[in-house]
C-alpha cells in the first residue's frame, strides 16, 4: 500500500462520516446485562457513534472501528461496544443499519495490516484526524452548540449573563416614571420582541446579549436631545446579530473545551460567563455592514445621518451609511418629545 492510497482511504472515512453526519435513528440502549433497554437517539459523530436522549444530551460514544454485530442476517440489528462488553445497542432502521456497516467496512479498510508501510499508514490516518480536530472542531462544535440551544435555554443564558454584567455595569436603569416610554423604544426598535437595558457601560456604547437583550450605554439617553443616535445603536447591535448570532459569539469567546462541556451537559458556570461578561463589555465595538444595517434603518422609518456622524463626526468612514440614507427628509420618529424626555429620566433613582 503506497502513502497515497492511504490518504484516499483516510479521504473515504471522513467521506462517509460528512455523508451521514445528518442521519439519526432510534434505538434500544442497555448498560449492562441487569438494565433496562431504554430508547436512545443514534447519530454519527466523529468515527463513533453517539446516543443520545431525548433532550439531545450524550449518553454514550462508541468507537466504530470497534462496534460489533451480534445478530446474523437479521432485524433489528443488536450491536455492542466491543468484545466482552456486557453493553447493547438494538436497531431497527435500516438506512441507521446500512450506513454503520458501510462506514465500519471502510474503518475496516484502512486498518494498520502486517507490512512495511504500516506506520506510515497510521501516521497518514492520525495526522488526518488531528488535522480535523484542530481545523475544523472549533468551529463545527460552536456551530453546533448554536443550534441545539432552544429558545427557553437562550433566554436563560442571556438572563445568567446580565446577572454577571450587573456586576460590572451596576443593576439597569428602572426609574418607574420612564419605563412606559422603554417599552414603547422597544416596540419601535424590537419588532419582534427583545429588552433593551439602559446600564452605565463606560467607554463602550452597546451590546448583545443572548435571549434578545441589547445593554445601552445611559450617556445615550441622557445626553442627546433626540432619540436618533441612541435608536442607531440599537439597530446596530441587530444587524451585527444578524450577522453573527450573539450564542455563536459567546461559544466563540469560551473556547472549544467549554463549549463542547455544554454540548455534553448544558450547562456554563458563573465564572465562565462572567469571563465572557466582562470580554463583552471591553473589548472595541464592531460595525455591521452598511448594506445590513440600513435596511433596519429604512424599516424603522429613521434617519441614518445623526447615527452615522455620531461613529465618525467628520463622516469620512461612513460615507456610504450617510449617502445611502433614504429617510433624510421623510424619516418618522415612532415616539413623542415627552416620551424621550420622559426615558431621558429613567437614571433619576441611581
Amino acid at each position: 500500500i503506497t502513502i497515497k492510497q492511504a490518504k484516499g482511504r483516510t479521504r473515504r472515512i471522513v467521506t462517509a462520516l460528512k455523508k451521514y453526519e445528518r442521519l439519526e435513528s432510534l434505538g434500544l440502549w442497555k448498560e449492562s446485562e441487569s438494565d433496562q433497554r431504554i430508547e436512545v437517539i443514534v447519530s454519527f459523530g466523529a468515527a463513533s457513534l453517539v446516543l443520545s436522549d431525548a433532550n439531545g444530551k450524550p449518553l454514550a460514544h462508541w468507537s466504530l472501528a470497534a462496534v460489533r454485530t451480534m445478530t446474523k442476517n437479521k432485524t433489528p440489528v443488536i450491536y455492542s461496544p466491543g468484545h466482552g462488553s456486557s453493553e447493547t445497542l438494538e436497531i431497527d432502521d435500516n438506512q441507521m443499519i446500512e450506513a454503520i456497516r458501510q462506514v465500519r467496512k471502510i474503518i475496516r479498510s484502512v486498518s494498520p495490516h502486517p507490512g512495511r508501510l504500516s506506520w506510515i499508514i497510521s501516521g497518514v490516518i492520525l495526522t488526518g484526524i488531528l488535522a480535523l480536530i484542530f481545523f475544523w472542531l472549533p468551529s463545527i462544535s460552536v456551530d453546533y452548540a448554536t443550534r441545539i440551544v432552544p429558545k427557553a435555554k437562550a433566554k436563560q443564558i442571556g438572563d445568567d449573563i446580565l446577572k454577571q454584567t450587573n456586576n460590572l455595569t451596576g443593576q439597569a436603569c428602572n426609574y418607574p416614571f420612564s419605563l412606559p416610554s422603554l417599552r414603547k423604544f422597544e416596540k419601535w426598535l424590537l419588532p419582534k420582541g427583545g429588552k433593551i437595558h439602559i446600564v452605565d457601560m463606560g467607554a463602550r456604547f452597546s451590546a448583545q446579549v443572548p435571549g434578545g437583550n441589547i445593554l445601552l450605554n445611559r450617556v445615550l439617553i441622557e445626553e442627546n436631545a433626540g432619540p436618533e443616535v441612541a435608536a442607531g445603536f440599537v439597530l446596530m447591535e441587530r444587524a451585527l446579530a444578524t450577522e453573527s448570532a450573539s450564542l455563536m459569539n459567546m461559544f466563540q469567546s469560551i473556547g472549544t473545551l467549554a463549549t463542547l462541556t455544554f454540548i455534553a451537559n448544558g450547562t456554563l458556570s458563573n465564572k465562565l460567563l462572567a469571563t465572557y461578561a466582562r470580554e463583552m463589555l471591553t473589548n472595541p465595538m464592531t460595525r455591521p455592514a452598511d448594506t445590513t444595517l440600513l435596511p433596519l434603518f429604512n424599516a424603522a422609518k429613521l434617519n441614518s445621518g445623526p447615527f452615522a456622524y455620531a461613529i465618525d463626526a467628520t463622516g469620512q468612514t461612513t460615507t456610504s451609511l450617510i449617502s445611502g440614507n433614504t429617510m433624510q427628509n421623510n424619516y418618522h420618529l415612532q415616539i413623542t418629545d415627552a416620551d424621550w424626555i420622559a426615558l431621558q429620566a429613567i437614571c433619576e433613582d441611581e
